[in-house]
């Protein structure tokens, strides 16, 4: 996230445009415990020798994992 460079004098227009851009990037991010539901987005997790899976669940719950 950039936020906009900040102006030489302070403006109440500036100060409420950049607190909802960070209130929007903060309704974006994971918080500690919570769950975590991913949707529509992929869970893509690494392997340790750096391969990439997409992990992925059917409608019967069965789980699986795609080389990418």
């Amino acid at each position: 996230m950039r936020l906009p460079a900040s102006r030489p004098t302070y403006t109440q227009i500036d100060d409420q445009t950049a607190r909802s851009m960070l209130e929007r990037a903060d309704a974006e991010n994971h918080k500690r415990n919570r769950d975590i539901e991913v949707s529509p987005g992929r869970l893509i997790i690494k392997s340790p020798n750096g391969t990439r899976y997409s992990i992925e669940v059917s409608n019967a719950g069965v789980i699986s994992a795609t080389a990418l």
